[in-house]
Parts: C-alpha cells; structure tokens; sequence
C-alpha cells in the first residue's frame, strides 16, 4: 500500500479509539444536517414553482362550427385557442388575438367526459372541458340595435 491509501497519511499519528470514532460521527451528523438541508431546500424550490404553475393562465382549444358571439365580438366557425388569466378569457385565431371578454371560472364539483361550447341566442355562455370540473361562464351581452321605428318629428306629410 502507498502513502496515499487513505484520508491521512501512513505512518502520521492521528486520533484514534473513541475519539477517533466521534469525529466520524460528528462528521456524519454534520453530513446528515446538510443533507436534510438541501433537501428541504430542494423541496421548498419546487412547491415555489408548482404555486406559479397554479398562477399561470390556463390554455385549451375550442372548435366553433357557426357563428358565436362573445363580448362584442363574434366568432367565425373554426379552432380558436382561449387562454384564461384571472377573470379574462382572451380568444385567439392562430396567433392572432380576436377578442378579450370577462368570465369566471367555476367549479362544478364533477368532471365532464367531453367539451362542450355552450350558448344561448348565438352568444356563448359557458365552455366546459373534457375531465375537469371547472366550467368557465361568460355573461352574455345584449347588443342593443337601433330601432327604426318612425320618429313623431318627420317633416314628410
């Protein structure tokens, strides 16, 4: 064996007996508190970035097969991606924005088995999503048209 067999070298005095076997353990526990250490650290790193993930907004993808109003905005059949931060629901066409309206998500307590887009009057009021309980509502706006009623101050007699 060389002189470089171990942590000291051959033929140096050290500590040894039981003094020698409480600086391994105390070495050890030192070891042990680091680890423990680093790995609460760890631990706490990655419930961090799991809260942001709660936090960002939530994507998915619709298919519109007639026309559907949202907000003031009225959708052309096709597939649109509607990206939820908060109380807002911004629709996209490729990557083009096409409307931003308010909403909330619900929680219906059930998973649904398939998505579905929910209207009444042309005007979408709620989108539900294959195995997830969470229902976001859009309250439909009435688009007041003007009427053409004839008015009492005509000149025409």
């Amino acid at each position: 064996m060389g002189l470089w067999s171990g942590p000291y070298l051959r033929g140096t005095s050290h500590v040894s007996g039981k003094r020698a076997f409480a600086k391994t353990e105390d070495w050890k526990g030192g070891s042990m508190k680091s680890r423990v250490l680093s790995r609460g650290l760890i631990l706490l790193t990655a419930m961090a970035f799991s809260f942001t993930a709660w936090a960002a907004p939530a994507k998915k993808t619709i298919h519109i097969q007639q026309p559907l109003q949202v907000g003031d905005t009225t959708l052309t059949p096709g597939d649109y991606t509607v990206i939820v931060d908060g109380s807002e629901a911004t629709f996209e066409r490729g990557h083009k924005v096409v409307a931003k309206v308010s909403c909330a998500v619900k929680d219906n307590g059930e998973k649904y088995s398939d998505g579905a887009v929910i209207y009444a009057n042309k005007a979408i009021t709620e989108l539900r999503f294959a195995g997830q309980s969470q229902v976001i509502t859009f309250n439909p706006t009435t688009t007041s048209t003007p009427s053409k009623s004839p008015s009492s101050s005509s000149g025409d007699r």
